[in-house]
């Protein structure tokens, strides 16, 4: 089992740049984690640290959440997410672990050199809904959902809590759903709860960073952050 102090100061690290961006913590907690510990506990204990860093962004900035654009993101994701999460002790492998990551770079690189280029609705849809099956598998599906989706969102305010509802509900789903399947799950909660604490304080304190961003600079923060995540989870897992 991982080390709780080890695992806490990731997690701790990982949510707090969550908290700034709108997205990522999972992907950075299970990227640095994963060179350490085993990747399937990490995946069930990533539902613990994700619902608790989605609550704490709901508690701080609930009034910019959207519900509309939440409804919109739960109906293409949550059928995807299901089977994923049933899926967790058959799929996580590294081969689906390095695809997701050249997908990511693919992404990123692409709107870099064309950032203005129009991606047509059905495509981005295609991308939410696999963003959907790998929140399942990985929990990491955050930067799918935003690659299709991240242009609906009116401000960075309004994309952080949406997302941050996204999350709290859909691993609050799975977390359910792994538990009436016979997930061995009860044991990782028990274990490591007190990390969700640590994580919501280094959520809150993320966010007085994350206040001091100009939303231009946001999004192409957002752009090269998912750019970088792919490259460190090419070569490091």
């Amino acid at each position: 089992m991982p080390n709780t102090v080890v695992i806490s100061l990731i997690a701790c690290l990982a949510y707090g740049i969550e908290s700034i961006f709108g997205f990522g913590g999972t992907i950075i907690f299970l990227g640095i984690s994963g060179l350490l510990y085993d990747f399937n506990t990490l995946i069930k204990m990533a539902m613990v640290v994700g619902l608790a860093s989605g609550l704490a962004v709901l508690i701080q900035s609930y009034k910019h959440l959207s519900y509309y654009h939440l409804f919109n993101i739960l109906l293409l994701t949550l059928p995807g997410a299901l089977i994923g999460t049933y899926l967790i002790d058959y799929l996580a492998s590294q081969l689906l672990i390095k695809a997701f990551a050249v997908m990511l770079i693919s992404y990123g690189f692409f709107n870099l050199i064309w950032p203005k280029i129009l991606i047509p609705k059905i495509i981005k849809n295609s991308i939410i809904i696999l963003g959907g099956l790998i929140q399942g598998i990985f929990t990491i599906g955050g930067p799918f959902v935003l690659m299709g989706y991240k242009d609906n969102f009116e401000n960075k305010q309004e994309l952080r809590s949406t997302m941050a509802g996204y999350f709290f509900l859909i691993n609050s789903l799975r977390a359910i759903f792994f538990i009436l399947i016979g997930g061995s799950y009860t044991e990782i909660v028990i274990s490591y709860y007190p990390i969700a604490i640590l994580v919501m304080i280094s959520v809150w304190l993320g966010y007085l960073v994350h206040r001091k961003i100009p939303d231009i600079m946001f999004k192409n923060i957002i752009i090269i952050a998912i750019t970088i995540i792919g490259i460190i989870i090419l070569f490091t897992k």
